[in-house]
Order: structure tokens, then sequence, then C-alpha cells
């Protein structure tokens, strides 16, 4: 379901990634407490000829979004799911559905509820986690430690 090139979310698939505004975001999510993981470049598109790649972004398995645009800008959480191609509202997150759902942001260690008809506004900034819980609530909000980021 990942986009292929196209326009969605309202990003465009570029052929470079442009590095004038870079920003970290991480997004672990977690379905009955066990870790899910984000796959590995969602939103770089190998299957197209010229490559190319959305501003929003993975590289690894780790969870981190990268945020690579040529200014600065309001990249947000919708976003992202709209390029992964994965459902994303109060009833399912990728393919789990039928389990409650809530979203938190972490901030300087502050953690913050989201109500849901804001989730998709989230915004990717320089070293927010978003924690998306499925299910069985955490016992704890995952604090995740930035290095070199």
């Amino acid at each position: 379901n990942a986009a292929q090139g196209q326009t969605v979310g309202g990003l465009d698939c570029l052929p470079n990634r442009l590095e004038n505004y870079h920003v970290h975001s991480h997004l672990p999510i977690y379905h009955n407490g066990e870790s899910i993981t984000v796959p590995e470049e969602i939103g770089i598109t190998r299957s197209v000829s010229p490559n190319c790649f959305y501003e929003i972004h993975t590289h690894d398995l780790k969870g981190k979004l990268h945020v690579e645009a040529g200014a600065p800008g309001v990249f947000t959480l919708g976003q992202f799911f709209a390029v992964w191609g994965e459902p994303f509202n109060n009833t399912t997150v990728a393919d789990i559905t039928g389990l409650p759902i809530v979203v938190y942001t972490v901030d300087d260690n502050v953690v913050t509820e989201v109500p849901d008809d804001e989730w998709n506004d989230i915004e990717l900034t320089s070293k927010r986690q978003i924690v998306i819980q499925v299910g069985t609530p955490l016992t704890e909000i995952p604090n995740y430690t930035w290095t070199g980021d």
C-alpha cells in the first residue's frame, strides 16, 4: 500500500533528498505491550525510475522518522501514514483493528496524551517521540534516548 512515486498527503516524491531542513522524530508502536517494528525505507521508492524520496521517510528499523525538506514546514504523522499507505484512525493502526488506541507525544520528557481527532495533525518536530499504544495499556511510556541526532 505504500506510496510509489505519486503525490501523497501533499508530499511529492523527489529525485533527490533535500536537507536544508532536517529533523528526526521517533515512532514506537506497541500492540498489547509488544513493540511493533516500523518498516525500513518507507517513503524511499526504488520501484520507479528514477528512484525518489518523500520528505518524510524511514531509513532503518529503529522507528526514527526523518523529515528532510528544502525548507522548514509543517510535516505531520498523518502524512507519514499516508506515505506508508496504512490506515491510522481511532479504530485502526496499520493492520491492527478493534482494540483501544491511545497516542502520546513526548517532548523534553513531558508526556501528553493526544485527543484522537488531533492524531493526524501531530507535527514531526526535532526529537519528538510519538508513542502509539494499541490494546493493553503500557505500564510506562518509554523514553527514547537520542544519540547524535
